[in-house]
């Protein structure tokens, strides 16, 4: 791992090991930072080169410094996360099979009861009541979500 700053951009370098971080673990950590740093990313054969770009016009040495390591505090967090996501991930299946099972009533579940037709007649008002409800207030465009940015030509 190699770190570099450069007071005068405002931009912190880091050149991180491909085999120790995922790109989607990248992705989440610099959506974290986006409020504090554009983070830049170019994938070479054996790691992964970030520039951090601080929003704060005034950082110093030392704060920039301090900028990298949380950043890769945070990315490390979010590696963690997916590498717990991936231990746990066979219990988590059978316990959502299991209560998905149990909820339907187990192996043998009963018929269920024919609707009366008030019933029907009042989930039929209540679908419609939520069908206008999301229209109204469901964004038509989702804004993005803070991707990883390519380097500009000139930030080597």
């Amino acid at each position: 791992m190699n770190i570099s700053v450069d007071p005068a951009e405002g931009s912190v370098r880091l050149n991180l090991p491909r085999q120790t971080y995922s790109r989607d673990a990248m992705s989440i950590a610099a959506h974290v930072f986006s409020n504090r740093a554009e983070v830049y990313q170019r994938a070479s054969k054996t790691g992964h080169e970030l520039t951090l770009v601080a929003k704060r016009p005034d950082c110093d040495e030392a704060a920039l410094e301090s900028l990298g390591g949380e950043f890769l505090n945070e990315l490390l967090n979010q590696e963690y996360r997916f590498i717990v996501a991936r231990f746990n991930r066979k219990i988590a299946d059978r316990i959502s099979a299991q209560t998905l099972l149990s909820a339907r009533g187990g192996e043998n579940p009963k018929k269920p009861e024919a609707d009366s037709p008030e019933l029907a007649e009042q989930l039929k008002k209540l679908m419609a009541a939520a069908e206008a409800e999301i229209r109204l207030t469901m964004p038509k465009k989702l804004p993005p979500q803070g991707p990883l940015y390519t380097p500009p030509p000139d930030a080597r």
